[in-house]
């Protein structure tokens, strides 16, 4: 009885990793497509916004427009 207990155990250890490894492809998929279609490939408007105020604030001397960390 044993044998058959542990060919039962593997086989469905075996589905496991199966069905583990469609999800991540289907995952993969989903999150591929998403990427291309929910965000824009552009700038953010907040990034925009700081990058332009940079520039305005090295323009009359305010600040440096690429600070040094």
């Amino acid at each position: 009885m044993r044998p058959a207990f542990h060919e039962l155990a593997a086989a469905r250890v075996a589905d496991l990793h199966q069905h583990a490894a469609r999800e991540r492809t289907a995952t993969a998929a989903i999150q591929g497509r998403r990427a291309r279609t929910h965000y824009r490939a552009g700038s953010v408007p907040g990034h925009t916004i700081t990058r332009l105020a940079r520039r305005v604030l090295a323009l009359f001397g305010g600040r440096n427009p690429s600070p040094t960390r």
